[in-house]
């Protein structure tokens, strides 16, 4: 699972988008891809692969470093779906020499198929249809030829492929939570003008809209986790933000963990950060240990593991003994 660092890798694009004649949402049909020459592996076209193929169509570009980093998550994915008939595709606008330069160097780390784009024609159907300013950006495209998700490949795309191999994928549900999204922008727009209201009725009132628009949040995102604990955790920890809704983060990162079932340790990690600026601390320090026991990764692990520490010397300082760990 990325960590929360890699989920913020994000590379702004040079290119300017200009509005693409597609105007793209979840469940719209996939453009076509237009393609000058195929770098690596066989020519793929979208509408042949209708009802035997999942495209992941990602872009990229070899100057990017977050892309770099999604690459071997990317290989992974390919070689775990290959028989299940996931194709992953990479398109970038790069020169044909400096693409093939960098596929020489990344040699079997690279194991998908690699395009360079026709005139950005590629880019702006999806990139400018969907609004997406930053590389890398990836839109996974179903069966039937619709795109179900898209977004930055280390944030979920394993998750979502998942279930879509599994026949788990729920559309509406991403949908949904696509509308949270937007709510949630609304939200986080009105906590800072709150904060700088003049007077203390604007300041109330200001905050009583953020709290409805809050509760919106939590509801549409009621079956989308990962949209649940990017809320809560934005209100926990986002320096601009002096009035901070602790009570709703709690709300919506209890929910968050209750539909992964308590098995995803990022979103505990959060429910945890929520406990404790809620003064459950004890509680805190026990789903935290929890998130630590769970994450696979070296790095995550030693990320959660030191945030448990702090909170655990924190309660010692103050003469509260802490749980006894786990065994």
């Amino acid at each position: 699972m990325p960590s929360r660092a890699a989920l913020l890798a994000f590379a702004v694009t040079g290119l300017v988008l200009a509005t693409s004649a597609f105007a793209l949402d979840l469940g719209s049909p996939a453009p076509a891809l237009q393609i000058s020459e195929w770098a690596k592996g066989n020519a793929q076209n979208l509408r042949a692969g209708k009802g035997k193929n999942v495209f992941i169509v990602e872009f990229w570009a070899t100057w990017c470093g977050p892309c770099r980093m999604s690459i071997p998550h990317l290989t992974e994915m390919q070689a775990k779906y290959k028989d299940k008939g996931l194709v992953v595709i990479g398109i970038t606008d790069e020169q044909p020499g400096v693409v093939k330069e960098f596929l020489q160097k990344m040699g079997d780390k690279m194991q998908y198929t690699v395009a360079i784009d026709k005139a950005h024609a590629t880019t702006k159907a999806y990139m400018g249809g969907f609004g997406a300013r930053g590389i890398p950006f990836a839109c996974v495209v179903d069966k039937t030829g619709l795109i179900i998700w898209n977004g930055n490949p280390l944030d979920g795309l394993d998750e979502v492929i998942d279930q879509v191999m599994e026949g788990k994928y729920d559309l509406e549900a991403a949908k949904q939570g696509r509308k949270a999204e937007k709510r949630a922008d609304v939200y986080f727009s009105l906590i800072p003008r709150a904060d700088a209201a003049k007077t203390a009725d604007g300041k109330a009132k200001m905050l009583k809209d953020a709290r409805r628009i809050g509760d919106e949040v939590v509801t549409l995102a009621a079956k989308s986790p990962n949209v649940l604990n990017s809320f809560a955790w934005t209100i926990l920890t986002d320096e601009k933000f002096k009035n901070r809704d602790v009570e709703l983060a709690l709300k919506a990162a209890q929910k968050a963990v209750e539909r992964t079932e308590n098995k995803n340790p990022n979103i505990l990690d959060t429910y945890a950060r929520a406990l404790w600026d809620s003064n459950r601390k004890d509680e805190a320090v026990k789903i935290q240990r929890q998130a630590v026991e769970l994450e696979k990764t070296p790095a995550g692990k030693a990320a959660l593991k030191k945030t448990l520490q702090a909170y655990e010397r924190e309660l010692n300082s103050a003469g509260t003994p802490a749980a006894k760990p786990a065994k």
